[in-house]
């Protein structure tokens, strides 16, 4: 993966419109869209295809959307917020 170490990171808003919109646009087309640089969005698809459908939304960790300013974080709260873990 990429280093994206002091880049700017996108919102947990803006991870869930790229889980809605993936098919609809390109990586580059995001990065113009949130105005984040092409390979911070590479990392959060790559992060996103790791993700795992729950079975049970009930079975989410409470703590799902406690996260730090990581994009790893970020992803698995808008993952949880669509019963991904």
């Amino acid at each position: 993966m990429t280093d994206i170490t002091n880049k700017k990171l996108p919102t947990v808003e803006q991870v869930e419109e790229i889980m809605k919109d993936w098919e609809k646009f390109s990586v580059e087309e995001f990065a113009v869209r949130f105005q984040l640089e092409k390979d911070v969005i590479e990392a959060t698809v790559e992060y996103l295809r790791k993700l795992k459908r729950t079975s049970d939304e009930r079975s989410i960790p409470v703590m799902a959307c406690y996260r730090s300013d990581k994009l790893e974080s970020i992803v698995r709260c808008a993952g949880s917020r669509h019963g991904y873990m």
